[in-house]
């Protein structure tokens, strides 16, 4: 039998609340990290797992916050643990089949570039570009200095710059003019 809160209510409604409210940010999110969809599908599924353990004490603070710190930094520390191994994929046409797979296009060439920056520059990249958070707070997901933020970002901007695929589709022509 589970625990009542102070207002009657049983914790873990108040939990499964939360996980269909936030689910599809969350998966996103870890989408933006991992690249592939069944993977994003798994981080978001083993963040909200994790979540769970301390939503006691967590549930009534900032539960966004502490969430989107453990899809950080389990991605992250995933990324060192685990061997990606073989990734099967179709086979993709070399020319577009209509005019309207141009923004197909552009996101699939805005993925393999993510693909190309390193694990932590794509987490700052997308952290503070994507979900415009402060450097302080990225410094706290990723577990580094504000500095090291910068860095990451400012070099994962530059290569995202230089990326001769997103530069032929005119992608990030703001980018290359400066305009994050």
């Amino acid at each position: 039998m589970r625990e009542r809160n102070t207002a009657g209510r049983d914790p873990g409604d108040d939990f499964d609340a939360f996980v269909r409210a936030r689910w599809t940010t969350t998966a996103r999110f870890a989408y933006a990290l991992t690249l592939d969809r069944q993977a994003a599908e798994d981080l978001a599924q083993e963040s909200f797992a994790k979540l769970w353990f301390h939503w006691q004490k967590v549930g009534a603070e900032n539960p966004d916050g502490y969430l989107r710190r453990i899809v950080t930094t389990t991605f992250l520390s995933g990324r060192r643990r685990r061997w990606i191994g073989e990734r099967p994929t179709a086979a993709v046409p070399d020319h577009p089949v209509g005019p309207e797979t141009g923004r197909i296009d552009d996101q699939l060439s805005l993925r393999q570039a993510m693909g190309r920056l390193s694990p932590r520059q794509r987490a700052a990249v997308y952290l503070r570009y994507a979900e415009d958070l402060p450097e302080q707070v990225v410094a706290e997901l990723i577990g580094c200095s504000v500095g090291t933020v910068k860095t990451h970002a400012s070099r994962g901007l530059a290569a995202l710059r230089g990326d001769q695929t997103l530069e032929s589709a005119g992608v990030f022509a703001g980018i290359a003019e400066g305009h994050a």
